[in-house]
């Protein structure tokens, strides 16, 4: 995977409403499409999910994750111990930051956020492949 170079140009700021998404997610929407404001393909998650690998902050709490892509809308899940520590609760606006990463630990968030979405009814054909360089290789 390429790095990310020019950090400070991806970032993107935005404010946005903490909602409950599917399945009783709590998500903010994002009001921008990553592929086309960063010219990145999605990464392959889990299944047949896919999303921008992301490390950001809300309300100032840094946090890991991804953006996800489902319905023709783009989200980020907030989970508890983020919502706890950056003091919100349902129909409270967020100050968010957000940038790609190609960290590992984001990655990994990533991979186990994604698992509690619902999958589309086929993959993206162009999502990357994560590296998985933390697998054993078979030789």
């Amino acid at each position: 995977m390429k790095l990310m170079k020019h950090v400070e140009a991806n970032k993107v700021r935005f404010e946005a409403e903490l909602i409950q998404g599917h399945k009783g997610v709590t998500v903010v929407l994002v009001p921008f499409d990553p592929e086309e404001k960063w010219s990145l393909k999605p990464m392959r998650l889990v299944g047949r999910r896919h999303g921008w690998v992301v490390a950001g902050s809300a309300n100032g709490i840094a946090f890991d994750g991804y953006i996800g892509e489902r319905w023709n809308r783009f989200f980020i899940i907030i989970e508890k111990n983020l919502r706890e520590a950056a003091k919100v609760s349902l129909g409270d606006t967020l100050k968010m930051m957000v940038q790609p990463t190609s960290s590992a630990g984001a990655l990994a968030k990533a991979l186990e956020q994604s698992k509690v979405t619902t999958q589309p009814k086929t993959p993206r054909s162009d999502a990357i492949q994560p590296q998985e360089s933390s697998r054993p290789q078979s030789h």
